[in-house]
């Protein structure tokens, strides 16, 4: 709990963000050749201070299926995150050391490609995990928010300010 409320909706945002956005950046970073040898380490690094982040939803969410219920999948793709985000964090830093102590080319190409497909795969699966935590809070419940308006009652002509002057 943080300030009286459920602790899982306020955390899970930093890594639907984080995560997602500095993995996409480190696969660019691999991507670009000029930025390789600049910002890859600061990628790898900044990378590595998202996993905290990743930890806390789902053990926020861990905590929250015991006080209320367990949704699913939500629940089940939520517990995918944590290795799916250390995957990328390994991938990331294998890259790192390719290019810093100048492995084969091949192996270091390999390694860039898998880097760019795991951000990728990576975002895509924490779109699955929103996506169906939203379900789950949200389904069937958005309706409360669509509020129609009854125009055939609503007389153009009497309150129509401009008229036909």
């Amino acid at each position: 709990m943080l300030l009286g409320l459920p602790a899982h909706p306020l955390l899970v945002h930093f890594a639907v963000v984080l995560f997602p956005v500095v993995a996409l950046g480190v696969a660019a970073i691999v991507a670009i050749p000029k930025l390789r040898t600049r910002f890859l380490g600061a990628g790898v690094n900044a990378l590595a201070l998202t996993i905290p982040f990743v930890f806390a939803a789902v053990q926020s969410g861990e905590a929250l299926e015991e006080v209320y219920y367990e949704p699913e999948p939500h629940s089940e793709y939520g517990e995918m995150m944590m290795p799916i985000a250390l995957g990328t964090l390994a991938v990331a830093v294998a890259v790192w050391l390719a290019i810093k102590y100048s492995w084969p080319k091949l192996i270091a190409s390999s390694l860039g490609f898998l880097m760019v497909s795991a951000a990728i795969g990576a975002s895509a699966m924490t779109f699955v995990v929103g996506h169906s935590g939203g379900e789950a809070t949200w389904g069937g419940k958005s309706e409360l928010f669509i509020y129609e308006d009854d125009y055939d009652d609503y007389d153009k002509d009497e309150d129509d300010d401009y008229g036909d002057r």
